[in-house]
């Protein structure tokens, strides 16, 4: 459930790094066939069942709902972070982390921020990061909070800069 333009960039570092490409929509049940090597998955978790129960397996990081609508929580802290976009700021905060495979064999990378165009900032951060993220997380899990921004001018969903605003939390038990 990402936008073309977000899936266009990751496929560009994916074809870069060799690997092979395949874009696909998630079906309207939501549920994502997670269970493959080399996944990456932009999907809000409120669009796909089995995402969200896969987050809950994160101590560190949430996805959550209150009366200004949804958000993310650093559990670490307690710090609740909902979108700068709500109010008419070009920002957006984003879930990005390896996450575990249904099957126990192996991980997915997953990116969804709490709108559809915070996928863009979590991509740009992936382009921008990747080696640094290696070399720090190897394959292991994580998870950390992006926060992306957007030039109007440019075109729509466009992140043009993007920072971690959380640590990047390893998760134990991998």
């Amino acid at each position: 459930m990402s936008t073309r333009t977000e899936s266009a960039v990751l496929a560009r570092l994916a074809a870069a790094l060799g690997f092979e490409i395949c874009y696909e929509t998630s079906p309207s049940s939501g549920f994502v066939r997670l269970n493959r090597d080399g996944l990456i998955v932009l999907c809000g978790p409120r669009h796909s069942p089995n995402i969200r129960e896969v987050l809950e397996s994160d101590d560190a990081i949430s996805f959550g709902q209150d009366g200004r609508g949804w958000h993310l929580v650093d559990r670490t802290t307690g710090e609740v972070y909902h979108s700068p976009m709500d109010s008419g700021e070009p920002h957006d905060f984003a879930y990005f982390g390896r996450l575990p495979r249904p099957d126990g064999k192996g991980t997915f990378l997953y990116a969804a921020g709490i709108h559809a165009v915070g996928e863009a900032g979590a991509v740009h951060f992936l382009t921008r990061s990747l080696a640094d993220l290696y070399r720090e997380t190897k394959t292991r899990r994580f998870s950390t909070i992006v926060k992306g921004s957007y030039d109007r001018r440019r075109r729509a969903g466009a992140s043009s800069a993007s920072d971690r605003v959380t640590p990047l939390y390893r998760h134990e038990g991998q």
